[in-house]
């Protein structure tokens, strides 16, 4: 009897223990280059204002297809974007350029082969949505549904500067 009272009063007192707390998730350490070729560290991107991390492959079509759906809705996006460029400096000037009419947009590039799995990511493109305080929100990896959906989920955390019309854009 006293062998089967054990397991169950375990069980009852794991069940009956509180949750450990969750970890807060922060952007981990890593180094960049701006577009003024001068090196960024991952804290010294900290904003006052939610932000978005989105790292892209310059070798890769997902980059451009991306960048493409972020532009679905001819938006222009402010300073709080920053785009990581994982490639060459001419990779990220072709996408920097191509995509100016974004906006604003913060371009970074790297070319760390460990970056990936230094930020938690298991592909690219992706997106880290981050707290001014730097906590992560939440991290995605992929394309998802739809151009529309991945402009969607960037315009709802950070907001937009607004639509430019066709022949603005143009």
């Amino acid at each position: 009897m006293k062998q089967f009272l054990f397991p169950l009063f375990l069980v009852s007192a794991l069940l009956g223990a509180p949750a450990a707390p969750a970890a807060d998730l922060r952007l981990p350490p890593f180094e960049a280059i701006d577009v003024d070729a001068q090196p960024v560290g991952s804290g010294d991107l900290q904003s006052s204002e939610q932000w978005l991390l989105a790292v892209v492959d310059g070798g890769l079509p997902s980059a451009r297809r991306f960048l493409d759906a972020l532009g679905s809705k001819n938006e222009r996006f402010g300073g709080n974007v920053v785009v990581l460029v994982l490639g060459s400096q001419a990779q990220f000037d072709t996408l920097r350029q191509a995509y100016e009419r974004l906006g604003d947009l913060r371009w970074l590039r790297s070319q760390s082969p460990t970056l990936l799995g230094e930020l938690g990511l298991t592909g690219v493109p992706a997106r880290i949505a981050l707290h001014p305080d730097g906590r992560i929100a939440s991290r995605r990896a992929g394309l998802g549904r739809s151009p529309d959906e991945v402009a969607r989920q960037v315009r709802a955390w950070v907001g937009s500067t607004g639509a430019v019309s066709i022949d603005d854009g143009q």
